[in-house]
């Protein structure tokens, strides 16, 4: 019986179940009953159904076209209302030391419950949209003869000339000539929240330290500047400021870029003849952490940079979720602070799930876990090392504050050898008997069973890499001439090519290629390939664009279907796990130190031309002979080439516009 388009039937009811996209943004699934128990009425209202969700999601897109804010106009609100709050605060600061206020005698206790007041209130209207007027108190724990002052916010609102979130709102949209709709005023009221919030915290930062109000003053180039001798009513001036006075982060960045030809220049290109430059993931993860730490300091030039910013930036990175940071399209048009407190409501989300999942058994696996926040040290690590680099370079241009670094980049303690954890023959035998090696129902169906073999990256990449112990980008970006025949021998020539950089100087090395490797029709394949007129071992894996390694290709659209058939797979365990199997077999075999480093492309001491000499490949083939021939039950079947139409690199995937 054919089913039903998105209907399914669960204990008799049949449900309405469809995934709904609105743009590039994240789809949600809509899944309500039929409350009907009859096939012939559900196939009716699902039709119906479906045209309802289509013509509501259109609208939806439709209206938040036309009547929401692009990135830019958010922005260009945050500058605008970021000076704006700066004045103010300035100016509150200026009539307290006019007119003491009559609640505190204290200056510097009146300005406390200022500022802890306003940041309170633009962090309330922010999450819930309003806030109903309050009283805030302030007492001092160490002093039990000063009065607790407790105090109304509207009081204190209209002592430092504060509008309302929704006034500001209207009044920047009118700036920017943005007429008034629902959802402008809820994202303009957003954004002067944020712009409130940003503005209490840089207050206090330069209360702490006040040289970090304004870009540093040069006196040496001051005093040189001065004329000898001055004629009466003569005000010498200092120098204006030079042009790294006013660069913000990411402005810096592309100087640094331009400036060092190792970067690639600013085109990308410089010192192609002298040496390898910088990738454009390389030069893309160098702009990350500037554009967050503009983001951090609201734009403020580089030059007036504080430890206490980078305290802040740490605070952020500890409050994003790792794994799907940056993942999503719309994080490209977020900041910083957007990103965190989308993530906070996961987090709010999940908790309030967990607490009722006793009663109705969710699935909580789609939720962000408070305990998951933060990113990874290896992440982090990397982060602050470009920004110390970009200061480093920028302070020998323009005077900057003591920044440590130190404070922030710290050693991953954990045990390296528990990170990946190495797999077991009968683990390793139990992966090889999957469809892919056994019999598949098609080309677009590896994972079910039939009777079609087919010889391409499903079958080869791990199987390579549990004989030769190879790392995935280095199996992934093999080339047909990477496979050589040497002394009646074959071995992987592991270098650098246009497809693939290796990780280290060590990494470029040969690895035999094992007897099991050869029975199982590798070299065959190579020679289809090149019969074929291709130039890689795994041309399916490569992108038209050029964009991405190959070695993430297969891990997106190769192994994670492999994963969810190994039930066994435990933490650490992955494609990097089969180097890891490798390596402890043939240290348990005794094969030296020296040996297993050369093989698995480890540095090494004492180097000599003679490294791979017919005597030294002779050891490295006994070591891969250390490795288990676990395939022996897996037939060797007749080489079977993908369709020179898989074969193509594969295509961008585009957007689908909505009109």
């Amino acid at each position: 019986m054919a089913s039903i388009q998105n209907v399914t039937r669960k204990q008799g009811t049949y449900y309405f179940r469809k995934l709904i996209r609105l743009g590039p943004d994240k789809p949600f699934r809509l899944r309500m009953s039929l409350k009907t128990t009859s096939r012939k009425r559900a196939a009716l209202l699902a039709p119906a159904m479906t045209l309802i969700c289509e013509r509501v999601a259109m609208n939806v897109m439709a209206k938040m076209g036309s009547d929401g804010l692009t990135a830019e106009e958010r922005a260009e609100i945050y500058r605008r209302q970021m000076l704006i709050e700066r004045d103010r605060l300035v100016i509150m600061h200026a009539s307290l030391h006019i007119e003491p206020p009559d609640d505190h005698d204290d200056i510097r206790k009146a300005l406390s419950l200022r500022l802890g007041a306003f940041e309170t209130a633009a962090n309330d209207s922010l999450t819930y949209g309003k806030i109903d007027d309050f009283l805030i108190g302030r007492m001092d724990a160490d002093d039990n003869d000063d009065p607790i002052v407790i105090m109304a916010w509207s009081d204190l609102a209209e002592s430092m000339g504060l509008d309302s979130a929704d006034e500001a709102g209207a009044a920047r949209l009118a700036d920017l000539g943005l007429d008034k709709s629902a959802l402008r005023e809820a994202m303009a009221r957003r954004v002067v929240n944020q712009a409130r919030i940003e503005a209490a915290r840089e207050f206090q930062g330069n209360l702490d330290n006040p040289g970090s109000a304004y870009a540093p003053v040069q006196v040496a180039q001051y005093a040189q500047s001065l004329p000898q001798s001055s004629s009466p009513g003569f005000a010498p001036q200092a120098p204006p400021a030079g042009p790294y006075a006013t660069m913000t982060p990411t402005e810096a960045v592309e100087k640094f870029i331009a400036h060092n030809p190792r970067t690639g220049g600013k085109d990308g290109t410089s010192r192609m003849k002298n040496g390898k430059a910088w990738t454009k993931k390389t030069r893309n993860q160098f702009v990350l952490p500037a554009r967050l730490l503009e983001e951090v300091i609201g734009g403020r030039p580089l030059a007036t940079l504080t430890h206490d910013d980078l305290v802040t930036l740490d605070s952020c990175f500890e409050k994003l979720h790792g794994p799907s940071w940056g993942k999503s399209p719309r994080h490209a048009e977020m900041t910083i602070w957007e990103i965190i407190d989308e993530t906070e409501a996961k987090v709010v989300a999940g908790e309030k799930a967990a607490a009722k999942a006793a009663s109705n058994h969710e699935n909580l696996t789609k939720h962000i876990k408070r305990a998951d926040l933060g990113l990874g040290i290896s992440t982090t690590k990397r982060h602050w090392g470009f920004l110390r680099q970009l200061t480093t370079w920028f302070s020998k241009h323009q005077p900057l504050a003591e920044l440590d670094y130190g404070a922030f980049i710290m050693d991953d303690g954990r045990n390296r050898r528990k990170l990946r954890s190495p797999y077991t023959v009968e683990q390793g035998m139990e992966i090889f008997s999957l469809p892919p090696w056994t019999g598949s129902k098609s080309y677009a169906r590896r994972m079910q069973l039939g009777d079609l073999v087919v010889h391409d990256a499903w079958y080869f990449v791990p199987l390579i890499a549990w004989y030769s112990g190879m790392r995935r980008d280095e199996i992934c970006g093999l080339a047909v001439d990477d496979v050589q025949l040497n002394d009646e021998h074959w071995h992987f020539e592991v270098r650098p090519t246009d497809t693939r950089r290796l990780k280290t100087i060590s990494s470029e090395r040969k690895v035999p290629v094992a007897n099991e490797l050869v029975r199982l029709g590798l070299t065959q394949y190579v020679e289809a390939l090149r019969a074929a007129g291709e130039t890689l071992m795994f041309p399916e894996l490569a992108a038209e664009s050029g964009k991405g390694t190959m070695g993430d290709a297969y891990y997106k659209r190769i192994w994670i279907k492999l994963i969810k058939e190994l039930p066994f797979l435990g933490n650490g365990q992955g494609i990097h796990s089969f180097r890891h199997t490798a390596i402890d077999f043939m240290k348990g075999a005794g094969i030296t130190p020296e040996i297993r480093a050369d093989f698995a492309g480890h540095s090494l001491a004492g180097e000599t031309e003679g490294r791979y000499s017919k005597d030294h490949l002779d050891l490295l083939r006994e070591a891969v002979a250390t490795i288990p021939e676990i395939t022996k039950q897996t037939p060797a079947v007749p080489i079977n080439l993908l369709p020179g139409r898989l074969r193509a690199p594969r295509k961008a995937k585009t957007q689908k516009k909505v009109p």
